[in-house]
């Protein structure tokens, strides 16, 4: 997932009880069909926890849009076969993808269960848990609503965590989803559909597979016989449809090559146009769902951006949706899932999302290398990467201090960086035999082949056996360690070096500013002994005014570069309600810039790494 973080930031069904029904012969013969002509993709098991025997238990779903206006679904789950006097249908906590307690359960309303024409009474009993009491022969038929902000007039953006609840005790049955909905709207979601229903193997794989449910534009292409479809929520949405269709194509092409082929045989991005710019992503297994600007294809810099995101969560199909920690599949809904291994599952996948886009042609090299470089300056001005290791920021997205502006890093940012230094040691000790691919090439052989996650040592394992010799002391300060990154250590075995420049004397203030509503001046962190510290500012408060001139997001800066050096400031400040005068006095500083440079006299031995790694530079 890549989180949707970019604001612009400064410094019906039958009831009732059935055995042997023509229903149930139909499934049967349906399942001998597909195992008979599966594909080598469909045949592929995600989670080999889930591969338990189902006997005749069988769950199906259907989802009605009635009216979108009022953004409520109706949900409908029909249980046949479990031979229990209670059944528990539970709602999960968070999304996978998301490392987030939501507590979907909040949205949930007019619960009700029946056997046939018969209601049955439930009750419930615990946040996100109902009980239902009924004979051990009684089938059971449940309804509920939810009320979403992502169902509106002109589509269903449908987030299947916070919609579908699953059997407890049964997320390993089989499962049907049919749909509702207005008579002109269409379905778009990763999941197969056959006789009528969408499928999934169980419910990890139902939850993992959102959709559009509306009229949009759509655009398709093949690829080594494998269907894709870019699906954009806006049908007015003007770009060049050749040139992204082309560059998409490259980027799905250049990540297949990584593996050797795709684990699916149809593939489909979920776009959801907005008025803002910047994008946002998550990785469902056989889909992804990116958020992007409705102007993102007119600026080349938006446009870059839109790619590497669409590269990031396609090759997160690969990496933490088969290549996964141990904890992340099969799910455990309740509650929080803790690893040292984010970094590997969303940094690493920032690596390649980046390195995609050279191997796919879009970068140049040169670009490549000052597209790192700003990943670089990005960690490097986290005053949190004295305080925070990569492993740390892994365990402790679930319960993010308040003061992560100052305390915390991005497993994004540094284990991208750690996922290049890695890839660098990589050849230089196998001379360039070896690289970053093979490790998740043998990560997807040993464990995702077989539906598992790795341990929380795996990966480490995993680059000792790749590479042939030990890595312990070099994860230790890559993953584990709160010391700097040792950039020179590594890249001068590419014949590149990092140099610290000083870019030219500025004014300075301390303070980091995001846009707030309305266009407002965010104070998001203010640096320890700095002019804003000194005057008193703190994080959260919105800048109003320069001397009684009104101040924006849009203009802040602009206005405060016209300040003179020594020149006092009064500046107003909303703090919650109350409206404040502080007087700043504005610094001056240099800013610290790092940059990839040639080093000097590079052996013939680092200029090939280089070249099989990213090319030649010129």
């Amino acid at each position: 997932m890549i989180h949707d973080r970019w604001r612009r930031q400064r410094a019906a069904y039958p009831t009732g009880r059935r055995r042997t029904s023509p229903s149930v012969v139909a499934r049967l013969l349906l399942a001998l069909a597909l195992l008979a002509g599966a594909s080598s993709a469909e045949a592929q098991v995600v989670y080999a926890a889930n591969q338990i025997p189902v006997g005749d238990v069988e769950i199906d779903y259907r989802l009605t849009i009635e009216d979108p206006t009022f953004h409520i679904y109706t949900v409908e789950i029909e249980i046949q076969d479990i031979d229990a006097d209670t059944v528990r249908l539970a709602m999960p906590a968070w999304s996978p993808g998301a490392y987030s307690i939501r507590n979907y359960a909040r949205n949930v309303q007019n619960f009700q269960a029946r056997s046939g024409r018969r209601p049955l009474q439930w009750k419930k009993i615990d946040k996100q848990t109902w009980e239902v009491s009924k004979q051990p022969d009684q089938d059971l038929f449940v309804t509920y609503e939810v009320y979403s902000t992502g169902l509106a007039h002109s589509m269903a953006d449908v987030s299947p965590p916070a919609l579908y609840m699953y059997v407890v005790g049964f997320k390993h049955v089989p499962v049907a989803l049919r749909y509702e909905k207005p008579g002109s709207w269409d379905v778009h979601t990763g999941l197969p559909r056959r006789s009528g229903a969408y499928r999934a193997s169980d419910y990890d794989v139902l939850i993992d597979a959102p959709a559009f449910v509306g009229e949009f534009k759509t655009l398709d292409f093949e690829s080594d016989e494998v269907r894709y479809r870019m699906v954009f929520s806006d049908p007015e949405v003007e770009f060049v449809e050749e040139q992204v269709i082309g560059d998409v194509r490259a980027i799905v092409e250049a990540a297949v090559d990584v593996f050797g082929s795709a684990p699916f045989d149809e593939y489909v991005f979920l776009f959801k146009v907005r008025p803002n710019a910047g994008s946002g992503g998550l990785e469902p297994l056989n889909s992804t769902r990116i958020s992007v600007g409705e102007n993102d294809f007119a600026s080349r810099a938006r446009y870059e951006r839109f790619l590497f995101v669409v590269s990031h969560e396609f090759f997160h199909l690969w990496n933490v949706k088969r290549i996964r920690p141990e904890i992340l599949g099969p799910f455990d809904y309740t509650k929080e899932g803790y690893t040292n291994l984010l970094w590997v599952s969303e940094g690493l996948t920032s690596y390649y999302g980046r390195l995609l886009l050279l191997r796919a042609g879009i970068y140049a090299p040169v670009e490549y290398i000052n597209s790192v470089t700003q990943e670089i300056n990005l960690l490097q001005q986290s005053p949190g990467r004295f305080l925070m290791s990569a492993e740390e920021a892994s365990w402790n997205t679930w319960v993010r201090s308040d003061n992560r502006e100052n305390n915390s890093i991005s497993y994004y940012t540094k284990g991208e960086l750690i996922g290049l230094l890695l890839d660098i040691e990589i050849r230089a000790r196998t001379g360039n035999e070896k690289s970053l691919d093979d490790v998740m090439r043998y990560l997807m052989t040993e464990y995702a082949g077989k539906g598992i996650g790795f341990p929380e040592d795996g990966f480490r394992e995993a680059l000792s056996t790749v590479a042939g010799s030990d890595f312990d002391e070099v994860y230790f300060q890559l993953a584990q360690s709160r010391t700097e990154l040792d950039y020179d250590r590594y890249v001068e075995q590419a014949g590149l070096r990092v140099r610290a420049e000083f870019q030219p004397s500025s004014l300075y203030m301390g303070v980091q500013v995001t846009e707030g509503d309305g266009n407002s001046a965010e104070i998001t962190r203010v640096i320890a002994d700095s002019p804003a510290a000194d005057a008193g500012f703190d994080a959260g408060d919105i800048i109003v005014a320069f001397n009684e001139r009104r101040v924006t997001f849009t203009n802040f800066e602009t206005k405060f570069r016209r300040r003179k050096l020594g020149e006092e400031i009064a500046v107003s400040v909303l703090r919650g309600q109350q409206l404040l005068s502080l007087e700043l006095k504005p610094g001056e500083t240099q800013t610290e810039r790092r940059v990839i440079v040639e080093a000097p006299s590079p052996t013939e031995e680092q200029l090939e790494l280089r070249r099989l790694w990213i090319g030649e530079l010129d």
